[in-house]
């Protein structure tokens, strides 16, 4: 099954609340609950697209912050580097990247 765009918002959503390991596990066991037909490799690799994201947006809040690159070309870093997820998602990775960059 290809991973689809609510199955990415929701990986991101679970995972900028992981901080340790356990709850990196229960992240994916609650992905696995909210999507139970799908395939366990297939949201294990949601996940990870979902942590790469919440991880690293705060290198494109940064860059956002030190060019003055305004919000839509920022969203459209994002979109480049971390493909498949909605708007929303890109707009909250981009309020969660300029907050850590602070």
């Amino acid at each position: 099954m290809k991973v689809t765009t609510d199955i990415l918002d929701a990986a991101y959503e679970l995972a900028k609340k992981a901080y340790t390991a356990t709850s990196h596990a229960d992240a994916k066991g609650k992905l696995h609950e909210q999507f139970p037909s799908v395939n366990w490799d297939d949201l294990v690799e949601a996940y990870m697209r979902g942590c790469d994201l919440a991880e690293k947006c705060y290198e494109i809040g940064e860059k956002a912050r030190r060019e003055s690159i305004p919000d839509q070309q920022a969203i459209g870093l994002l979109t480049e580097r971390f493909p498949g997820f909605s708007v929303k998602t890109y707009n909250d990775a981009l309020t969660r990247g300029w907050f850590l960059s602070r």
